[in-house]
C-alpha cells in the first residue's frame, strides 16, 4: 500500500487519522452499508418514499395511539440497534484490515468509537429534520426537546448495552499474552501516546514500514478520554496470534448478533399484545437490523464465500417456499382450504355465462331489494344514490367515513336513505364499510349517535405499526403461529395482523361473515356494497356481495353483432360455493380489495389453478364500472321509478391535477422517465376512461343523472401520505378539505336535491 504525505508529519496523520481512513474505507469495500445509510438519510429528509409516508414513521413515531416519549425511546433504541448491528458487522467483515486493533486492550470499543462518523451525522441530521418537521407540524419546542432526548436516550441506552458485553467478552493483545493489568498499563504507556497540541510530531517509523493490500495503514487513531493517539506498530507480533484475537473477537460478536436475531424472532411470539406493536419505524430499524446482523454472521463462519453461500441459500428458500412458505401471499380466512379446489377454467366461465336461470332469479332478486329501497324512501320516484369511493390507503379511509358522515349529517339522515349501491377500492370501501355498519347498528339500536367523534377517531387509527413489525418478526422469519377461525385453521401473517387490528380500531363491530350482510341489503335496510378485487392471473374482476349479482358478470349484446366477448368478471359466491364463500370473513373481503404490495400479502384463494386477489385499484378505482354496468341492467325500472341518478365520487385527490414539467433533466431522470411516467399516468388515465364511460352513460339512458364530487385537498406540498399511518397534521387536512369551495358546493347541490 502506498503511504501519502511521508515528509510532511502532520498532513500525514491527519490523512491517517483512523475514523477518516474507516470512513474511506466503508465507502470503497462496504457498498452495502453504504446504500443502506444511504435510504435511511433518505427517509428521514423525506427524499425518499415521501409520497408513501415513510418519512413520518420515523419524524412522527406513533405507538400505543400516541406520539410521545416512549415512540421516540423505542425509535432510539432500535436506531441504536442499528447502529451497532452496523460497528459489529463492519468490525467482523474489515477489523483484518487494520492489524493494529489487535494490539489494544478494548479492540472493539476502538473500533466504535472512531467508526462515528456516519452514524453521528445520520444522528444529527435526525435531530435537525425532526426540529423542522415538528416545529412546521406546530409543536412547542419543549416538546420536542422532550422526545428528541426521549430518542437519543433509547440510542445511548443501547450502546451502552453493547459495549458492556464486549467489555466483558472481547480479548485483546494483553489478555491473549497473559499480562495483567499493572504490565498492561505500563505496556501501553510504553508504546502509545496521546496527541497533544504541544507534542512534537516524530517517530517516522510508522512510514517506512511496508504495508499489504489488504490493510489499511492508520497512524493515528481516537483513544479512552476522547485523546488522539498513535497507532502502535504490529510487526513485532506473531500473525497466527493477531489472527486468533480476531477471530475471538469475531465469534463474540456473532454471538451477540445471533442472540439478537433469536430474542427479535422470540418477541414476534408476541406481537398480538398492543405493548410489542413497536412504532413502524422502529419495524424498518429492526428488520435491516437482522440483515446485517445475519449476512456478517454468515461472513463469521463463510468468510469469501458469503456470497455464493448466501445466493444458495436464496435459491433454497425459493424453492421451499413453492409448498409450504411465501411471503407475498396469505389466506382470506373463512374459506374452506381443504375443501376440493374450485375450477378456474374457460370452461367453467362458459357454464356460468350460460346459466340464464340464475341470472333470472339474481335479477328478479334485485328488483325486489330496489322495490323495497324505493319503499323505505317514502317516494313515488325517489332520487338513487350511487356512491364511488376511491382508494389511498387510511387517508381514503378517512376522508370517506368523514365525507359520509359529514353529509349525511347535513342531509339529516337523507344520503344513506337515499343509496343503493357502494363501489370502489382500498381504504374508500373500508371507510365506507366501517360507516355503513355504524349506520345500521343504530337502526338497530345499539348505538344512538354516529356522529361521535371518537368514530372518526377509530378509522383514523394506526394499522401500520403492527403489520411492519409483523414482517419483521414473522413474514420474513418463520410463520410458526395458528388462528382458528371457527371452523377452519390459519397461519398467522401480516394479513392476520392488519384485520385484527382495524378490528380493534372500530371495535369488532366489522367482525362479521359475509353472509350476515345479506338479510339488511335485501331489505334496503343499508347500502348494497360490492367489493371487487383483481384477480392477479388474468386481470378480472372477483364481484363480493352476499346477495346474488351474477347479472352482474355476463354481458348484454345485441344479436346483430357477432363478437366474442372474454368473461371480464367472476361471481366470487358462485365460484367458491364449495369453499363455503359465504363463511368469509368481511374484513377478508375489504383487505383483498385494498391490498397494497407487500405491506400486506396478495391473497391466494381455494382454486385450480390458485388464483390470487388484490387491490380494486389496479382495474377501476372508483368502481364506476359496477355502477355503470348497474344501471344499464336495471335501466327501464330505473327510468320509471326513479327521478333522479346522483353518483357521488368520493377522491382522495384533485380530478384535475396540476400539469407537471416531468422533463428528464439528466442521465438519472432520462433513464427512469418512461416508467415513472407509466405508472404516475395510470389514475389521470383512468380519469379519462371514466369520463368516456359518462359520455356513453349519458347516452343510453333516458333518465336524469348528476354527478357530484367531494376531493380530498390533497396538492402541491401538503401531499397526504399513501399509507395506513396518518400524522396528526394529515389527520387535520383531511377534515379541513370539507371546507374547501368545491366540495361545500357539492354539497349545498345535495341539499337542493335529496330534499
Amino acid at each position: 500500500m502506498k503511504i501519502y504525505f511521508k515528509k510532511k508529519q502532520k498532513a500525514r496523520r491527519a490523512f491517517y487519522f483512523y475514523p477518516f481512513q474507516l470512513l474511506l474505507m466503508t465507502l470503497k469495500e462496504n457498498l452495502i452499508y453504504v446504500f443502506l445509510w444511504v435510504l435511511f438519510f433518505g427517509f428521514i429528509t423525506r427524499a425518499v418514499a415521501s409520497k408513501y409516508g415513510v418519512p413520518y414513521l420515523f419524524l412522527y413515531p406513533y405507538y400505543l395511539n400516541h406520539v410521545g416519549v416512549r415512540a421516540y425511546f423505542i425509535l432510539g433504541f432500535s436506531c441504536g440497534g442499528f447502529i451497532m448491528a452496523y460497528n459489529i458487522s463492519s468490525y467482523i467483515v474489515n477489523s483484518f484490515r487494520f492489524p493494529f486493533l489487535a494490539t489494544l486492550e478494548r479492540p472493539f470499543f476502538i473500533y466504535c468509537l472512531n467508526n462515528f462518523p456516519i452514524p453521528l451525522a445520520f444522528i444529527a441530521t435526525y435531530c435537525g429534520c425532526s426540529i423542522h418537521f415538528r416545529t412546521y407540524d406546530g409543536s412547542p419546542f419543549s416538546t420536542i426537546a422532550l422526545h428528541l432526548i426521549s430518542f437519543l436516550l433509547g440510542v445511548t441506552i443501547f450502546l451502552l448495552i453493547t459495549i458492556v458485553y464486549f467489555y466483558f467478552f472481547e480479548k485483546g493483545a494483553f489478555k491473549v499474552l497473559g499480562l495483567g493489568p499493572p504490565k498492561a498499563s505500563r505496556l501501553r504507556l510504553k508504546n502509545e501516546r496521546s496527541v497533544t497540541a504541544n507534542e512534537k510530531w516524530e517517530s517516522e517509523s510508522h512510514a517506512a514500514v511496508e504495508h499489504s493490500d489488504r490493510t489499511w495503514y492508520v497512524e493515528t487513531y481516537l483513544g479512552g478520554g476522547m485523546k488522539i493517539r498513535l497507532a502502535r506498530g504490529y510487526q513485532h507480533y506473531d500473525t497466527k496470534m493477531l489472527d486468533r484475537i480476531f477471530k475471538q473477537n469475531h465469534q463474540t460478536g456473532t454471538v451477540f448478533e445471533v442472540a439478537s436475531i433469536v430474542s427479535l424472532l422470540l418477541l414476534g411470539l408476541f406481537r398480538d399484545n398492543r405493548v410489542f406493536m413497536l412504532p413502524a419505524g422502529a419495524s424498518i430499524f429492526l428488520l435491516f437490523t437482522t440483515f446485517i446482523m445475519f449476512l456478517s454472521a454468515m461472513h463469521n463462519f463463510f468468510r469469501g464465500w458469503t456470497p455464493a453461500v448466501a445466493l444458495l441459500l436464496l435459491i433454497g428458500l425459493n424453492i421451499v417456499s413453492q409448498y409450504h412458505w411465501s411471503f407475498f401471499s396469505g389466506k382470506a380466512f373463512g374459506l374452506d382450504y381443504k375443501a376440493k379446489p374450485a375450477d378456474y377454467s374457460y370452461d367453467n366461465f362458459e357454464k356460468m355465462s350460460h346459466d340464464t336461470a340464475r341470472f333470472k332469479r339474481d335479477e328478479q332478486n334485485m328488483l325486489a331489494v330496489m322495490q323495497r329501497w324505493k319503499e323505505n324512501c317514502g317516494s313515488d320516484k325517489p332520487d338513487l344514490v350511487f356512491i364511488n369511493t376511491s382508494g389511498g390507503g387510511l387517508r381514503s379511509a378517512m376522508w370517506t367515513f368523514y365525507t359520509l358522515r359529514y353529509a349525511d349529517s347535513v342531509l339529516h339522515g337523507k344520503l344513506f336513505q337515499h343509496t343503493g349501491l357502494i363501489t370502489g377500492s382500498s381504504g374508500g370501501m373500508v371507510g365506507a364499510a366501517y360507516y355503513r355498519e355504524l349506520y345500521l347498528e343504530k337502526q338497530e339500536h345499539k348505538i344512538s349517535d354516529l356522529n361521535n367523534k371518537q368514530y372518526l377517531s377509530n378509522i383514523s387509527e394506526d394499522i401500520l405499526n403492527p403489520v411492519a413489525f409483523t414482517i419483521t418478526t414473522n413474514d420474513l422469519a418463520f410463520r410458526l403461529q395458528t388462528y382458528n377461525d371457527g371452523k377452519y385453521k390459519y397461519t398467522k401473517d401480516r394479513g392476520f395482523t392488519f384485520e385484527h387490528k382495524l378490528d380493534e380500531n372500530t371495535d369488532s363491530v366489522l367482525y362479521k361473515r359475509l353472509a350476515d350482510y345479506k338479510a339488511p341489503e335485501e331489505a334496503a335496510q343499508i347500502p348494497m356494497m360490492l367489493i371487487t378485487p383483481t384477480i392477479v392471473n388474468d386481470g378480472r374482476k372477483l364481484l363480493i356481495s352476499p346477495i346474488g349479482m351474477s347479472f352482474m358478470t355476463g354481458y348484454n349484446i345485441d344479436s346483430s353483432v357477432t363478437y366474442m366477448p372474454l368473461t371480464q368478471s367472476v361471481e366470487f359466491t358462485r365460484l367458491f360455493e364449495g369453499q363455503d364463500a359465504n363463511n368469509l370473513l368481511f374484513t377478508s373481503a375489504l383487505r383483498m380489495n385494498a391490498t397494497f404490495p407487500y405491506i400486506t400479502p396478495i391473497t391466494a384463494l381455494p382454486s385450480k389453478p390458485v388464483i390470487e386477489a388484490m387491490d380494486a385499484g389496479l382495474l377501476d378505482n372508483f368502481g364506476l364500472e359496477e355502477t355503470a354496468k348497474f344501471i344499464y341492467t336495471f335501466r327501464k325500472w330505473l327510468q320509471a321509478n326513479t327521478n333522479r341518478i346522483i353518483i357521488i365520487q368520493i377522491r382522495d385527490q384533485y380530478k384535475q391535477q396540476k400539469i407537471m414539467d416531468n422533463a428528464p433533466k439528466d442521465i438519472m431522470q432520462s433513464f427512469t422517465f418512461p416508467v415513472n411516467q407509466f405508472y404516475s399516468n395510470l389514475f389521470p388515465v383512468e380519469n379519462y376512461k371514466e369520463d368516456r364511460m359518462m359520455e356513453y352513460l349519458s347516452n343510453w339512458y333516458q333518465g336524469k343523472l348528476k354527478v357530484e364530487y367531494f376531493q380530498l385537498n390533497n396538492a402541491g406540498n401538503d401531499d397526504i401520505s399513501l399509507s395506513w399511518h396518518l400524522t396528526d397534521r394529515e389527520k387535520r387536512q383531511v377534515t379541513e378539505s370539507m371546507k374547501v369551495q368545491d366540495n361545500q358546493q357539492s354539497l349545498e347541490d345535495l341539499s337542493k336535491l335529496l330534499k
